[in-house]
């Protein structure tokens, strides 16, 4: 019962003195509103990366290029081991590992596309049929290419290609002129973004057809090999490169990258930025709490003849020790619950700007736990800076508080 009214009364001096109560609510709300905000759009950006990066694969996939130059006494140098990529490597590859999925080579040109008196500056790249399947990228209208397609002249293109050489005219089966060669048109790729990037800029042609008739040589820029699970990826990338070395020899110097290790980068890095700006938006949190302390401050010398004769009655120090103290974690509390609400505007806000000017899907997410946390550390802030307060009303001496005026 003693608990219970301590808490009646708190809640009532707080009521009371509702202009000063705002204020302190004020900067409670703001510090609390700017971290969850921050912690919002931190999170918001690393869902956005991963959902991007799932659609190249997620942490599944591993890159492998060449090294075409080597950093040497601070400059860059061609490298002398330099061992060009092929198809016959890509084989050798899909052999490596039986956790492989699929492996696909990298071959990509520049490419000005004519269709009668329309033209448009693209880019070629060389794939297999497994590519689409491999991206998850749907064919909007035609077929993909096939493996029947090994080395005739025919494409898949996406859909900005369309609009800008076709328009609205029929584009299945009319010959695209691709760097002056005719291509016929079999398929067309459904809309896509990834980072931005509009994927229906380019157009997709069999590898080898590529490599004959736009490249001149039998080369891949580099190969992609997807894991069939994210845990084989360590394992996968050991034997490409041991399967690489042991064909071009231990000298032969290839770059892997896995989008496992890129993923892990990209959260230490976004981690590492939550935690900076967070800590600079945790002052105002910390200014807050210094609000809370200054308003108890002027409660208890307001109320120093109150106090006194509570104590010439009876109460206990514990007992307006506890007043004063559920009086900061009420004004915390509820300035945190106000600051979480708009914590949630402020993340969903900026993730609309974001995504109304760069046209990216992209998120605000405060999980259940954050939430839950940030209102921990806001009782806590009043819990700790309303300790002095709560402690001198409970010290003061009940017959100099009755003498106050």
């Amino acid at each position: 019962m003693i608990f219970l009214e301590a808490i009646r009364i708190a809640l009532g001096q707080i009521w009371v003195n509702k202009l000063r109560t705002a204020l302190t609510l004020l900067g409670m709300m703001i510090g609390v509103g700017a971290v969850v905000g921050i912690v919002s759009i931190g999170e918001g950006m690393r869902q956005f990366v991963v959902d991007e990066f799932g659609k190249l694969g997620g942490a599944q996939f591993v890159m492998v290029t060449p090294q075409y130059m080597q950093l040497k006494d601070g400059r860059w140098v061609p490298n002398p081991h330099y061992k060009p990529l092929t198809m016959d490597d890509l084989r050798v590859v899909e052999q490596a590992s039986d956790r492989l999925a699929a492996v696909l080579p990298s071959v990509s040109h520049g490419a000005n596309l004519r269709y009668r008196k329309a033209s448009y500056q693209s880019r070629a790249a060389g794939t297999l049929p497994e590519f689409a399947a491999v991206y998850n990228w749907e064919v909007a209208a035609g077929r993909f290419l096939i493996n029947a397609d090994k080395l005739r002249r025919v494409c898949v293109i996406g859909q900005k290609v369309r609009e800008e050489v076709f328009g609205l005219a029929p584009f299945l089966g009319r010959e695209l002129k691709l760097n002056g060669q005719r291509f016929t048109v079999v398929g067309l790729m459904a809309d896509r973004q990834i980072f931005g990037q509009n994927w229906g800029d380019q157009v997709l042609v069999p590898v080898t057809t590529a490599q004959r008739r736009l490249a001149g040589n039998k080369h891949i820029q580099g190969l992609v090999a997807h894991a069939k699970d994210q845990e084989d990826v360590p394992h996968i990338t050991a034997a490409i490169e041991e399967a690489l070395k042991k064909r071009h020899g231990p000298e032969a110097s290839y770059q892997i990258v896995s989008g496992r290790s890129i993923l892990e980068q990209v959260e230490q890095t976004i981690l590492l930025l939550k935690l900076v700006v967070g800590g600079i938006a945790g002052i105002s949190l910390l200014v807050g709490g210094i609000g809370i302390m200054n308003i108890l401050l002027v409660s208890v010398a307001e109320r120093t003849r109150e106090i006194g004769i509570r104590k010439a009655l009876g109460a206990k120090p514990v007992t307006l020790l506890w007043q004063f103290a559920i009086e900061a974690m009420a004004l915390s509390w509820t300035g945190g619950v106000l600051g979480v609400a708009a914590g949630y505007g402020l993340g969903e806000g900026i993730a609309r700007v974001i995504s109304h000017y760069s046209n990216l899907e992209f998120p605000s997410i405060v999980s259940p736990e954050a939430t839950l946390l940030v209102l921990a550390l806001s009782i806590a802030i009043g819990l700790f800076f309303g300790i002095y307060p709560a402690a001198r009303a409970a010290q003061l001496d009940p017959v100099d508080a009755l003498r106050s005026e």
